[in-house]
């Protein structure tokens, strides 16, 4: 094709191939077009369809909520009435007692009337013989007796006891169904009056005379009582209240076991009112009224639903039936659920259905959700639309742009003969764009080019996981093994460290041993006394931290019998039982002023008064002391003794912290690692390299008791006998960076062998990880301008710091191997990497670039 026959393409100003190449305005859009046209009606479908069982699932879910409420609230009043009638059986056996005393019966029912809560309404003693009856009313809280002779006015009859009750055994208990009495007014000079009321009544057989000739007391129980158990349990002041409910009618009702309907709960904010059942028999047919009963109601057998719950509660079942079209349905009239009320006659009887109890809810909490839900889901519906096309309108624009520009650049590589030109035939417009970039033979080395990097890193990663040789890294030969064996170390730090317990031992005076948690200054303690003139004689241990002030000066000096309230024999005291030998005082920061003082006096005169003791006992004890803390901060602070501290401090051990030798890292993890197989009971326990350079490359801010833990709990956890890195969990974690290439992808590889197919390292917690097209070197931060902070920080680096940081200044940057030549002494990499790390972390210098391009910047 010649010059002259190419179209030409206009982007940001650049010729290319053709015109006729070039999207027309209509095909621009052909794109926004249709997506709108797929995902519009896709997305709307999606929201009907969620929406639509969404709706189903939360009335799915607002139906159990509300049948266990029904449920719950059912079982609750029928047992509050079972429980009632239980009372008022136990109160009638109460009083059968004093039948024959009448001041007894009168003083039971006005104790129980102005108790209030018990709706007693009668009490009689019906005596065998025709005298020596006697009945008490309850009228407008006051007991009243109706006289002898006018028992036979009161309706019903209360001598059909007699009748009723024959057979009845002591102790046994009769309940009678519900009655209307009526009684002679007591109020005299009224005698026309007459009084009445609803009862219940319990009847119980006496023989007070001893004669073999039952009587009977008679308890009568007020039923608008009972009712209003009924209306506290559907009001406010349920004991089950937890939600307001919304207004629909909700009523609980009583029927006996014949399906008579004898009353119905009311507004408990009425106060009392007259029994009545008008709720629960609208829209139903029946007989009205009943001896006894007038406001009674009996359904006839069309209403199938009312007779399969009165058969239910005769066999003693409780349960709940949907009557209507169902709650989901929309059209549900109501849910009823019943459940048995029960009368045990006597303790050890088996218990009776007495009554059977019905709450009817009629909530339309199932229809409010669905309106609700059809309310959100159109709402849900319009917005999805708008922000979908809106997204649609930003994608396009976003998506095509970038596509229009690697298509023009596959273009320019056709025009320059170095790539050949892809033909898509008879495709769309953004298909061809799309296929050109993706198809691109870039795309296709770099990908290529990617998975052999990723492979070789997987490979690498296969070795870290072979076992690690730790005998021959443990220097078996090395003189500071050798020395203190109990003792685990090697390396410079080590050998001094033994050194110093040596020479500590040789001379018999007392020594101070400081050093971090967790570095061995027991075991140091130790190896003083058993290298020492003393060390067939007894040392003792006392950690201050563990007693308070009073505990510890009786465990340091001991007593006498007597001093105090309970002892009972003398106490030798620490510095008595040492005598002769060494007396180990752990964690010595943590003892009180008044313990200091007395430990000052001790040192000095080596003696001792134990409390309530006279005497003093002379002592010849050698003094090892411990301390994790500053002891010089703590005398500035007041809270340390200068005098007690320079008694101490004749000679002074230093216990190295793990991160400065870790050179001991094998020795330690082969010694304790011997140690753990004694204890889970298994051989051949190793380490993979991978799990060895975990442990050289943490700092161990717990030093050897951390290391300890870390190696037992690998051995516990790891399902072989070979432990990797997977298996060491450890507290904190500093994973170094290696500025040669080898170094890095060895640490990679430490963390990411169990996964192949992406084995590098996942991104810390908030940063995302690397792609394809991000730059691997990240740029540097804006170097500082507040000097001050680096003049503090400078002043508190190690020895090797302080020997580079000054030249590191002159050249105003250094790389990991540079630091190596500036501190000589054949410096390994990983420490290096440690210290360039930690002045980094102070804020000295500005780390840049990655790999065999790490370098490390001052900070100005």
């Amino acid at each position: 094709m010649q010059k002259s026959d190419r179209p030409r393409l206009y982007q940001g100003g650049f010729p290319f191939l053709s015109r006729s190449a070039s999207p027309r305005k209509g095909t621009a859009r052909s794109l926004r077009t249709r997506l709108l046209r797929v995902l519009l009606p896709l997305v709307v479908l999606i929201l009907l369809v969620s929406g639509y069982v969404g709706y189903r699932v939360s009335c799915q879910y607002i139906d159990i909520a509300l049948d266990r409420n029904v449920r719950v609230q059912t079982k609750a009043v029928a047992h509050h009435l079972s429980s009632f009638l239980d009372a008022c059986r136990k109160d009638l056996l109460y009083i059968a007692q004093d039948a024959g005393d009448p001041e007894a019966l009168r003083d039971f029912l006005a104790r129980k009337t102005a108790a209030g809560g018990v709706g007693y309404r009668e009490l009689a003693y019906l005596s065998p013989d025709d005298t020596g009856h006697t009945l008490f009313v309850v009228e407008d809280g006051e007991v009243f007796q109706v006289p002898d002779g006018r028992l036979g006015a009161v309706q019903p009859d209360p001598f059909a006891v007699f009748t009723e009750a024959q057979g009845l055994a002591p102790g046994e208990v009769l309940l009678t169904q519900v009655l209307y009495a009526e009684h002679p007014s007591p109020v005299p000079g009224n005698a026309s009056r007459r009084v009445a009321a609803h009862v219940v009544r319990l009847a119980t057989p006496v023989d007070p005379d001893g004669d073999g000739r039952p009587g009977y007391v008679v308890l009568g129980v007020d039923v608008r009582f009972l009712r209003d158990i009924l209306s506290l349990y559907n009001s406010p002041r349920s004991p089950l209240w937890a939600f307001p409910r919304s207004d629909e009618v909700r009523f609980t009702y009583v029927f006996d076991p014949e399906g008579w309907m004898l009353f119905q709960s009311e507004d408990v904010e009425r106060g009392s009112q007259a029994l009545s059942t008008y709720l629960p028999r609208a829209g139903m047919d029946g007989t009205l009224g009943r001896p006894g009963l007038d406001v009674a109601f009996r359904p006839d057998t069309a209403n199938a639903e009312y007779w399969l719950a009165v058969n239910a509660v005769r066999e003693g079942q409780a349960g709940l039936l949907h009557v209507g079209g169902g709650r989901s349905s929309g059209s549900r009239t109501y849910s009823l659920a019943y459940a048995p009320v029960y009368f045990t006659p006597a303790p050890g009887r088996e218990r009776q259905v007495y009554w059977g109890l019905i709450f009817m809810d009629r909530s339309k909490l199932t229809l409010a959700a669905g309106f609700k839900h059809l309310d959100a889901l159109f709402v849900i519906t319009l917005a999805a639309i708008a922000l979908m096309w809106i997204g649609i309108f930003l994608a396009t624009r976003i998506v095509t742009r970038p596509i229009v520009r690697l298509s023009n650049m596959v273009a320019e590589f056709r025009s320059t003969g170095r790539m050949r030109r892809i033909d898509l035939g008879p495709a769309g417009y953004e298909t061809a764009l799309l296929a050109g970039a993706i198809n691109g033979m870039i795309d296709i080395i770099s990908q290529q080019a990617e998975e052999l990097r990723l492979r070789e890193r997987s490979l690498r990663g296969y070795t870290m996981k072979e076992r690690a040789d730790i005998e021959s890294e443990t220097a078996p030969g090395a003189p500071e093994l050798e020395i203190i064996p109990e003792i685990v170390g090697c390396g410079p730090k080590i050998a001094r460290f033994k050194s110093d317990i040596l020479k500590a031992a040789q001379a018999d005076v007392d020594v101070l041993i400081i050093g971090e948690t967790g570095t061995g200054k027991q075991l140091a303690a130790e190896a003083v006394h058993a290298h020492g003139g003393r060390a067939g004689q007894p040392i003792i241990s006392i950690n201050c931290g563990a007693l308070d002030e009073n505990l510890l000066l009786d465990t340091l000096f001991g007593h006498v019998k007597g001093a105090f309230t309970d002892s009972r024999a003398d106490r030798k005291g620490a510095f008595v039982e040492a005598h002769g030998g060494t007396l180990f005082l752990d964690e010595i920061q943590a003892a009180s002023p008044k313990v200091q003082q007395a430990l000052l006096r001790a040192i000095a005169e080596r003696k001792v008064k134990p409390l309530g003791s006279d005497r003093e006992i002379e002592v010849d004890v050698r003094l090892i002391a411990a301390t994790n803390a500053d002891l010089p901060a703590l005398i500035r602070e007041g809270r340390f003794r200068e005098d007690l501290y320079f008694r101490l401090k004749v000679i002074t051990v230093y216990s190295p912290p793990l991160r400065e030798h870790p050179e001991s890292i094998p020795a330690l993890t082969l010694h304790y690692l011997r140690q753990v197989e004694q204890m889970v009971g298994r051989r051949g326990l190793g380490l993979s390299r991978g799990a060895m350079e975990k442990l050289r490359g943490y700092h161990w801010p717990g030093n050897i008791r951390e290391l300890v833990n870390a190696i037992t709990r690998a051995a516990v956890m790891a399902e072989t006998e070979l432990i990797q890195a997977g298996d060491i969990r450890l507290e904190q974690e500093i994973v170094p960076e290696a500025e040669d290439a080898a170094l890095a992808e060895a640490e990679e590889a430490v963390f990411v062998f169990d996964d192949l197919d992406d084995p590098r390292p996942a991104p810390e917690p908030g940063q995302a990880g690397p792609t394809a097209s991000a730059p691997r070197d990240p740029a540097p931060p804006a170097p500082r301008r507040d000097a001050g902070p680096a003049r503090d920080a400078a002043s508190r680096l190690n020895e090797r710091q302080r020997r580079a940081y000054p030249e590191i200044l002159r050249r105003g940057e250094v790389s990991r191997q540079g630091y190596q030549d500036l501190v000589g002494g054949d410096l390994p990499s990983r420490t290096a990497i440690y210290d360039l790390q930690d002045m980094v972390k102070k804020g000295l210098l500005v780390k840049t670039g990655r790999g065999p391009a790490t370098r490390y910047l001052v900070e100005r």
